[in-house]
């Protein structure tokens, strides 16, 4: 199938997004996803994608060469991070920065994204590089598109070894949840329910972690939706 189905044609696409292959199903694939043929990576387009795959080596280009995470294609000044809301306490995420209309995209037409009952679902999933560091294993109900000018990728063994990204101060916060703008209520209730695994992570590493956390969570609050 190379024509996007019904759901999809419902949905705003800026043209970046038009111009990426579809997959099978009908949904345009991401930039950064992994094809298989036979269960082995292949080129895209050669074989089928799966979804819940990241190219390793497209993580590298979009570093080395300010590539669209999405589409990508070169970034601007202007970097945009799709984040859940504990990313925007601690700052720090698993992915490259996309252009803003993409991200919009990503974090209002991803079925993950904008279906906050959905799972991941690890079924028959082919052997990959796991993202790096630690991640809550839920659904966050809520994302959030972190415009910024500046981000500091840094290597970890912190859970997963590998290379995550530090975003800078933002200059402006998109709240989205069920494909439409978000709640406050609906990012505050995404957070008290992450909340509990960056304080125990805090607990671990000690006083001074707390004390960091309780300030990232100030800071972090009145860039929710004020309403």
């Amino acid at each position: 199938m190379t024509e996007l189905n019904e759901r999809m044609r419902a949905v705003s696409m800026p043209p970046r997004i038009r111009r990426l292959p579809v997959s099978p199903a009908g949904f345009p694939v991401p930039w950064f996803i992994q094809w298989f043929d036979g269960g082995k990576p292949c080129a895209p387009g050669d074989g089928v994608p799966d979804f819940r795959v990241f190219d390793a080596g497209k993580l590298r280009l979009a570093i080395k060469a300010r590539r669209c995470w999405v589409c990508g294609g070169q970034l601007g000044v202007h970097l945009a991070f799709v984040i859940g809301p504990m990313c925007s306490i601690n700052r720090v995420i698993s992915e490259p920065p996309s252009h803003r209309e993409c991200a919009v995209f990503s974090a209002t037409a991803c079925p993950f994204l904008s279906q906050p009952r959905m799972r991941r679902n690890a079924k028959d999933l082919p052997e990959h590089r796991s993202v790096a560091g630690h991640s809550i294993d839920r659904n966050p109900g809520a994302a959030c598109v972190w415009v910024t000018r500046a981000y500091e990728p840094f290597n970890t063994n912190v859970g997963g070894p590998g290379v995550l990204f530090r975003i800078g101060p933002p200059e402006e916060t998109l709240w989205f949840a069920h494909g439409r703008a978000a709640t406050r209520r609906e990012v505050v209730d995404s957070i008290e329910g992450g909340l509990p695994f960056l304080a125990a992570e805090a607990a671990r590493q000690g006083q001074e972690a707390v004390d960091a956390l309780k300030g990232q969570i100030a800071a972090a609050m009145p860039l929710l939706p004020a309403a």
